[in-house]
């Protein structure tokens, strides 16, 4: 479809995902510095400012292209989890979500598209994760090895078998909610 499309990330889940709809698209990361979560703050306002960050860095570089920023956290219990640092955060970041349900939340920011102003937009989907053990968790963060995910697990991929239920886009949990992306891409 669009040649002059921007993904504003080296993520392989939203590339394939984008791909997967037709897109043809280039991969840039932001090299931005995600700041921190506050306490307190809107988590979907949080990660529609850190996909609005990614995406204006891109598009500075890009002026004549369409560049999609995108960023995924989960809350719960006031707090967002993002990509765990090493395998035991992972462990621990499972242990705590293990028959619970959790947002997981994907910010999206669209600039460049004619006839549209900057857009920024997130989703949020409802995820209940089946109840683990300890030992289950250690296997399994031991195969899947899920630094690269926000909440240590990958829909697409074996964190799918973690998951009980969820409530919304699975696009959404993956990376990128290709529904709306495709709405915010589309010029007036």
């Amino acid at each position: 479809m669009s040649t002059n499309l921007v993904l504003a990330s080296f993520s392989r889940a939203r590339a394939d995902l984008l791909r997967a709809a037709g897109y043809e698209f280039t991969q840039q990361p932001s090299g931005v510095h995600e700041r921190p979560y506050e306490p307190g703050e809107d988590p979907g306002g949080y990660v529609e400012f850190l996909a609005k960050e990614k995406a204006t860095a891109v598009a500075a570089e890009h002026p004549d292209s369409i560049v999609i920023g995108a960023d995924t956290v989960l809350y719960l219990d006031g707090k967002t989890y993002g990509k765990p640092p090493t395998l035991e955060d992972a462990v621990q970041m499972l242990m705590q979500l293990s028959g619970r349900t959790h947002r997981l939340m994907t910010g999206v920011c669209v600039i460049g598209v004619p006839g549209k102003p900057l857009q920024t937009k997130h989703d949020t989907v409802n995820v209940t994760m089946r109840e683990w053990s300890e030992a289950h968790i250690r296997r399994h963060v031991e195969i899947a090895k899920p630094l690269a995910y926000a909440g240590a697990y990958a829909l697409q991929q074996e964190g799918c078998v973690m998951v009980e239920r969820l409530d919304g886009d699975p696009n959404t949990v993956i990376g990128l909610p290709l529904g709306m992306v495709e709405r915010m891409i589309t010029p007036a």
